[in-house]
């Protein structure tokens, strides 16, 4: 049994990451950033560390991006400038 409860192990998580893999091209991700891919893996349960590996990246690098992307998205959904008196 403990052989048993091994393979599941191993087999679970690497049958995971490859429908999570054909899950994104089937969602044409191939035009989306890697932190647009990051987050689609995500949702679908890829812990970032794997996220990262499957797309040729960091951990640390993917994380960053989000944050630049939320913080450029916080200017474009700011108040309008004020104009000029």
């Amino acid at each position: 049994m403990n052989n048993q409860q091994t393979a599941e192990q191993v087999w679970l998580p690497i049958i995971g990451r490859a429908l999570a893999h054909l899950c994104m091209n089937s969602a044409d991700m191939s035009g989306k950033t890697i932190a647009q891919r990051s987050r689609f893996l995500e949702g679908l349960g890829i812990e970032r560390k794997d996220a990262a590996e499957m797309l040729g990246t960091t951990a640390a690098s993917i994380t960053e991006m989000i944050r630049q992307a939320k913080k450029k998205g916080a200017k474009k959904r700011g108040a309008a400038k004020k104009p000029n008196r």
